[in-house]
This record gives structure tokens, sequence and C-alpha cells, in this order.
């Protein structure tokens, strides 16, 4: 074989060579590239959906109010003469609900609820403020939620969160109802007794307060 020949093919094999690294470069760039965008696409579905609703709102004769979607259905369960309210909120076409109980605590506070209560002893509870009060806001598993506390008469109020299978729907639904939720008269009870009421409990002037997070 004459040396020309052998340069020829020394000259062939480096540019085969060369093109095999730049053919791989690129086609790793591409393959980065493309798990990139896969990730970013994944984090964009991961997003809560943030979903617009014509609010009402309930004003309940226990004494608290909230906002809810016209939408949808509230059942007050008026055969319940065990609790001082009962109530089933649903929407037709969504699957879950939320429950709002309220009635007589039997509980010291809100933290021997949390260790003692049936249904949320075994969840992971979070210190959080509803209607001014310190709040407990438990994960039960699967979705679901509870949020308790008890007011200055030792009333147990309960908001439990079921979605199902429509969570980014009813997420909004609970983030915003607890968000509107707060006391107010009784059936029956005037403003002005109610202000007395709530004077009577004042802590303003405390020299301790505890932090809590506010639900968003």
């Amino acid at each position: 074989m004459s040396k020309k020949t052998i340069v020829i093919i020394v000259i062939f094999l480096l540019i085969v060579s060369g093109l095999g690294f730049v053919f791989k470069d690129k086609l790793g760039f591409f393959k980065s590239e493309g798990s990139s965008l896969g990730l970013d696409r994944r984090k964009v579905d991961k997003k809560e959906k943030t979903i617009d609703f014509v609010w009402a709102s309930w004003e309940d004769p226990a004494g608290f109010s909230f906002d809810y979607p016209q939408e949808a259905t509230i059942d007050a369960h008026l055969e319940d003469e065990v609790n001082y309210a009962n109530l089933e909120i649903t929407s037709e076409g969504k699957k879950g609900k939320i429950i709002i109980l309220c009635n007589d605590s039997q509980y010291i506070d809100i933290d021997d609820w949390l260790e003692k209560d049936q249904l949320v002893r075994d969840g992971s509870g979070l210190e959080t403020e509803i209607a001014s009060m310190s709040a407990r806001k438990v994960a039960l598993g699967e979705g679901r939620e509870v949020v308790g506390f008890i007011d200055w008469d030792e009333v147990l109020y309960t908001v439990d969160f079921q979605p199902e299978e429509e969570v980014d729907y009813w997420r909004s639904v609970f983030n915003h109802l607890l968000q509107s939720f707060e006391l107010i008269p009784l059936e029956g009870e005037t403003e002005a007794q109610f202000e007395d009421w709530l004077k009577g409990f004042d802590t303003s002037s405390a020299d301790i307060v505890e932090p809590v997070e506010i639900i968003e």
C-alpha cells in the first residue's frame, strides 16, 4: 500500500471520527433540551388551577358566616338535633363536598381535640387561624383535610374538606371559605350584645401572643 493511500485512509478516518463527535454532541443537546422542556411541562401541570366563582354569603343561626359559590348547594340538615349546625356543601356534577359542624366541645382546648378526636388524632396537624381563633388544620390523607377551632364559649367548629376527584374545584372553594369564615351574632342576638360578648374575651392587651399561620 502506497504512502498516498495510507494518508487518504487516515484523513478519512479522522473526518468520520470528527463527524461522530459532532453528531453525538448535537444529539445530547436535543435530549437535554427535551428533558428540560418535559420537566417544565410537568411543573405547569401540577400548578394549582384558579377557578373564578360568583360568591354568595351564608349566615348561620348558630353564629357564623362564610362565602360559598352560588352554583353550590347547602344542605343544612334541619333534622339534626345534636349539632348547632350541620352543613353539607355540594355542587352538581362535582364529586366531593365540604361539611361544617358546630357543637359543644368535649375537649379542653384545640390541642386536646387534635390529640383525642377519633377522626383527626392520627393526622398531621398544622397551626393556623380561623375567625381570629387559634385553629388546627389536619391532613388525613388522600386529599382530605379538617380544620377545627374552639370559641370562647367552648363551642367546637370543624370544616371537613373532602375533594374526591375534583381537587382543584373544591380546593378553591375550601380556601375562600376559610378566609371568609367569621363569627356573627347568634339568631336573636343584637349587634350590641355580640360586641359585648367579643369585648368580654378581648386579649389584645395580653403580653404574649402565639404566632399562627394565616391560611391563604
